[in-house]
């Protein structure tokens, strides 16, 4: 299954953050995921590294939960989400994927962003994420 991003939903994500990244889209991927799965968050938190490109997922998820998203600092890039029924979903990003897109924007460089962005918004859930329980 893919995880379709509506366009105005993306265009609010592109200006809140300032331009196209395939981490922009993983949050914004990762928050309709779950929506779809446990209804409307009313708690977020990232486990990640505490740097770009891994942060530009923040926005991501704020464009679509609205919910203030917690940050914890370790290691890939995971999302805890919960309900105000009390369900809880996990969300992890293949380390593969996390790999292939973490190290080409270090320090800023832009080049290919775009080209990596529209990847993933074309990858499917199953490419992207770890088998998640909910």
């Amino acid at each position: 299954m893919t995880t379709r991003i509506p366009r105005d939903l993306l265009e609010k994500a592109v200006s809140l953050h300032g331009h196209l990244g395939p981490f922009l889209v993983l949050g914004l991927k990762m928050g309709l995921k779950a929506e779809n799965t446990i209804g409307k968050p009313v708690a977020c938190e990232v486990t990640t590294r505490w740097r770009k490109p891994f942060l530009c997922v923040v926005d991501g998820l704020k464009t679509v939960v609205g919910c203030s998203v917690a940050l914890k600092e370790g290691e890939g890039l995971s999302v805890w989400f919960s309900n105000t029924e009390g369900d809880e979903l996990v969300l992890r990003v293949r380390a593969s994927v996390v790999e292939k897109y973490a190290d080409k924007y270090v320090g800023e460089p832009l080049e290919g962003c775009e080209k990596d962005a529209y990847e993933v918004l074309e990858s499917s859930d199953e490419e992207l994420f770890e088998p998640w329980a909910s």
